[in-house]
């Protein structure tokens, strides 16, 4: 038998089959993350209110990651920290002691940890119910969703998609190859997982239980970063699958530009081929480019001298190819000696990051889209928080300008604020509705 049938025969709820592999799953969470990142609490020493005997067995053996993908759980159930029973572990009435007194079967839900992309201050909280097992997501006292029916899921989950991240195990055969149908496969076998060993969380069982989105749109998304594989052959970041934009927009969406159309100030011999060859959406959301022939930064803005809005032109804009606009008065551009994207922002007369070339923008406009198609058929919005983290982060394993502020520094040198990044803060923007389908 496979390893990767082994998986899926694996059954999910513990006490009914996930128990005699209990071993079997903590050796693979050693091998994944480190044995020192894997908290395993006494028996002892687990909190009161954790009674559901599986759990517990769980916790003791098994044990919970430290840290996984935007899952920051909490080192105060590991033995170093918890000096007698239940010391350092807190209760959700521990969170809102003001409101501890109307807290409506959630107040003795022990808390595992937080999401982690504000952990300091976190607005979602990870919460295990002692009594059942079942992990939730709590944002507040009245506001609890199902996150895993038990910590088995809780955990096959987040350790299959760190085995995709790293080409091991079930995504073996997956090292090394990119493309569509390494996307398709992928994510087939994610959702799979989700399907045998949790079916609820896909949000269609049972209609009485609010269930959170966070494990849908993750095993949805992360696969998409292996759609293209690098691109240096042709000097560009990515070499896209052809006809990929037009799979997802259709043929008249998609734009292209002949060489007499682009300005001899782009020099950048890729990116021209790119814009002649392959092409962009039109529209995409944010994104509304111009139709060619195409013009310096510097000549669009000497076209609107009489309009006192448009201001200075940016510096080197004789240089900056005006492809188009994004939304909050943004010209889109590119630097014709480099091929990076840019936007020139008309209020903070700042010219700022937005992709590194015109293959990462290309992708950025399919992911978009793919999103969009996604949370219409699986309500991935439904946690638009997480899902705006994991679209920047899927955008972040192909883009380095996508990437925390401290891998970003590619425009220091010319003044940019290097924490500002345009598509993380576009994909924030819940009220402009952007990802939503």
């Amino acid at each position: 038998m496979t390893e990767g049938r082994r998986i899926m025969d694996l059954t999910d709820g513990m006490g009914t089959g996930a128990d005699a592999d209990s071993g079997w799953m903590a050796r693979r969470l050693d091998e994944a993350f480190g044995a020192d990142q894997v908290v395993r609490v006494a028996p002892e020493r687990l909190h009161p209110a954790i009674t559901h005997e599986p759990t517990r067995e769980f916790l003791s053996g098994t044990g919970l990651i430290r840290r996984t993908g935007f899952l920051a759980l909490t080192s105060d159930l590991a033995p170093d920290l918890a000096s007698g029973p239940g010391d350092g572990a807190r209760q959700v009435s521990d969170l809102f002691p003001d409101e501890a007194e109307d807290l409506d079967g959630t107040g003795e839900f022990v808390i595992l940890g937080s999401f982690a992309p504000d952990e300091d201050d976190p607005d979602e909280y990870v919460v295990l119910d002692g009594r059942t097992g079942r992990v939730h997501a709590l944002h507040d006292p009245d506001e609890s969703r199902l996150l895993a029916s038990g910590l088995y899921s809780f955990t096959l989950f987040a350790l299959a998609l760190e085995w995709l991240r790293t080409d091991r195990e079930i995504f073996e055969s997956l090292a090394g190859r990119y493309g569509p149908e390494v996307v398709a496969e992928a994510t087939e076998i994610l959702l799979g997982l989700l399907r045998d060993h949790d079916p609820v969380l896909l949000g269609s069982e049972d209609e009485d239980t609010e269930v959170s989105a966070f494990w849908r749109l993750s095993l949805l998304l992360r696969p998409l970063a292996r759609i293209a594989p690098p691109g240096e052959r042709d000097g560009l970041t990515l070499a896209l699958p052809e006809g990929l934009l037009e799979k997802e927009y259709g043929a008249d969406a998609v734009v292209r530009f002949a060489d007499e159309d682009l300005p001899s100030a782009l020099t950048h011999e890729p990116t021209r081929a790119f814009l002649r060859d392959t092409g962009l959406v039109r529209e995409c959301v944010w994104v509304s480019l111009d139709d060619g022939p195409l013009r310096t930064l510097a000549e669009h803005h000497a076209a609107k001298r009489d309009d006192e809005t448009y201001g200075d032109p940016a510096p080197g804009a004789g240089g900056l190819i005006r492809i188009g606009c994004l939304v909050e008065d943004i010209d889109l551009v590119i630097e014709g000696a480099t091929g990076r994207v840019r936007g020139w922002s008309l209020p903070e007369a700042q010219l700022l990051p937005v992709n590194s070339d015109i293959s990462t923008f290309a992708f950025t406009q399919w992911l978009i889209a793919r999103v969009i198609a996604f949370d219409r058929e699986h309500r991935i919005t439904d946690d638009y928080v997480n899902l705006a983290a994991t679209a920047t982060a899927v955008l972040a394993d192909v883009e380095r300008t996508a990437r925390p502020d401290g891998e970003n520094t590619e425009n220091a040198e010319d003044g940019a604020d290097d924490i500002w990044r345009y598509w993380p803060e576009a994909f924030q923007d819940e009220a402009g509705g952007g990802l939503y389908s």
